[in-house]
């Protein structure tokens, strides 16, 4: 009899052990969420950014009341930095608060990346705060922030073509409110011929598309019998919403894009291509 008690207790112990163990490994996942901000209010943020990767672009965000309130319905679990391992798309935020701190917080479901530690996380506040990215990425009204001045696609006659980014003058502000400047300096558009392919084209125009839109475009060019000789005098190419209207035969094309440096960033970036009509 006693044996049999003995053997009961043993077993009654072993199971409350097994249940902490539960509640305690619980604890740690999926019984005892957490949510990191859910004090977090839009006045308490003095600066904001995402960036979106891919396309890797930054925008600034003016109104903070939206990034609050689905930052206040993230939820946490388990530490999980396997997101390492993962690819897909990330919307990285990254917030100045009016006590001086900073924070970053990458949404890339299922994780959730605060300050380079990784969460696994909820799916539909993680996914909510993509779909927000996304929406400013989207929105024409966005403003941009980017270290680097945006990329130019030319199209004519359903094909694309990468422009060639030439000299540039470029300044944007960062998010502690220091300004980063960059000047560099290239060949000349005419010293470029081992470096721009030709795009033959039947159309007699060309769609330019920004990465974001330029305030001002304007574009000249060359016949291609001026290669090499950079003394040579330019024609003024017509351009129209971002539609240029291309010379006969084939010609290399200077586009000068300018983006007012009052906004977060901005600058003059020259950018260079090698057109044929027939």
């Amino acid at each position: 009899m006693k044996k049999k008690r003995l053997l009961i207790s043993l077993t009654c112990l072993t199971l409350i052990a097994g249940i902490a163990a539960f509640f305690a490994t619980g604890r740690n996942k999926r019984l005892f969420p957490e949510k990191p901000f859910e004090d977090l209010s839009a006045s308490d943020i003095a600066l904001a950014t995402v960036q979106v990767t891919p396309p890797d672009q930054t925008i600034k965000i003016v109104e903070t009341d939206e990034l609050a309130a689905l930052l206040r319905d993230v939820v946490i679990y388990e530490k999980d930095n396997s997101y390492r391992e993962y690819c897909g798309q990330a919307a990285i935020f990254s917030l100045t608060m009016t006590d001086g701190s900073h924070t970053r917080i990458m949404a890339y479901n299922p994780f959730l990346v605060i300050d380079d530690t990784g969460y696994r996380t909820g799916d539909a506040p993680c996914e909510a705060l993509s779909q927000y990215a996304n929406e400013l990425l989207r929105d024409e009204n966005s403003i941009f922030i980017s270290e680097e001045p945006p990329a130019l696609t030319i199209v004519s006659d359903q094909t694309a073509y990468g422009a060639l980014r030439g000299t540039y003058s470029w300044t944007k502000k960062n998010i502690d409110g220091t300004v980063t400047s960059m000047e560099t300096d290239s060949l000349h558009p005419l010293d470029c011929k081992n470096l721009l392919p030709l795009l033959e084209t039947t159309e007699a125009t060309a769609t330019l598309r920004f990465s974001w839109e330029p305030d001002t475009v304007s574009v000249r060019c060359w016949s291609d019998g001026h290669w090499g000789n950079t003394a040579a005098g330019s024609e003024d190419v017509t351009v129209s919403e971002n539609v240029m209207t291309l010379k006969p035969g084939a010609c290399i094309y200077e586009i000068t894009a300018v983006w007012d440096t009052n906004n977060e960033c901005g600058g003059t970036v020259s950018y260079s291509a090698y057109l044929k009509t027939i």
